[in-house]
């Protein structure tokens, strides 16, 4: 009898310990001041975890000094040891960070055709004039300096159209000069838009182009440069009220093809 006493207090004994040792404690995730529900937590010690309800709460059986992990998809995964103070206060709150994923660096390249051969493996073959031993292989083009084209579609002769200029440098010269005045004038419509020219101006839209050249003599081109918008656009205005609406196609040259 006495024995059997003495075996029962032991064994109460050591259930009291183990009851001490061993607690259910409550936890709370947050992230961003907000309730996370799914949140995994592993006691790292035992093995065992649970699961975030809705209101971002669990309970887990712990002990002192054992590793608790917290890991959810989108979320920094964190790490913590339960202390003396965890144990005693039965409750534990934890603050999340959200995850950041770091991509590797990569260059956007131009899609490739379906017809693409990588010239590592096969080297392309160069068809041209030297290639195939044609005659005039190794004979250069002369540029064509001599016919231009009209804002009509017409083309001339730029030969017969300066006929006080000789030589080609200077005949070269003036076609510069007419091609940089004709992309001002095309920078111009592109400025004002069709429908100005249209519908404020009353010119058909076939008639602009003559119509920018018939203003050049008001040195439209010089006020567009200085960024005179106001005084260019009364110019037009004026002009407008002048202008035959059908220019002469064969004086107006645009720019060499």
């Amino acid at each position: 009898m006495k024995n059997q006493l003495v075996r029962f207090f032991l064994l109460f004994t050591i259930l009291s310990y183990s009851q001490e040792k061993i607690k259910l404690i409550n936890g709370k995730i947050l992230f961003d001041k907000t309730a996370m529900p799914d949140v995994h937590i592993l006691n790292k010690n035992t093995n065992k975890g649970t699961v975030t309800n809705d209101k971002g709460r669990f309970e887990i059986p712990v002990m002192i000094g054992d590793v608790l992990q917290f890991t959810h998809i989108n979320l920094k995964s964190e790490q913590l040891i339960i202390t003396k103070e965890n144990f005693t206060e039965n409750s534990i709150e934890i603050e999340l960070e959200q995850n950041t994923y770091a991509l590797d660096e990569f260059t956007l390249e131009k899609p490739r055709s379906i017809f693409y051969v990588d010239p590592q493996m096969v080297r392309p073959t160069i068809v041209n004039a030297e290639t195939l031993n044609l005659p005039y292989a190794n004979t250069t083009a002369k540029k064509d300096y001599s016919v231009v084209k009209f804002r009509s579609g017409a083309n001339i002769s730029l030969d017969n159209l300066i006929n006080s200029l000789n030589g080609n440098n200077k005949r070269r010269k003036e076609l510069h000069k007419i091609t940089q005045e004709d992309n001002v004038l095309s920078n111009i419509r592109t400025h004002f838009t069709d429908d100005f020219f249209i519908t404020d101006l009353q010119i058909k839209k076939k008639h602009i182009n003559p119509f920018l050249n018939y203003c050049i003599k008001k040195n439209i081109i010089s006020y567009f440069k200085r960024n005179e918008n106001i005084l260019l656009t009364k110019i037009l205005m004026d002009e407008s009220r002048t202008f035959p609406q059908k220019a002469n196609s064969d004086s107006i040259i645009v720019s060499k093809e």
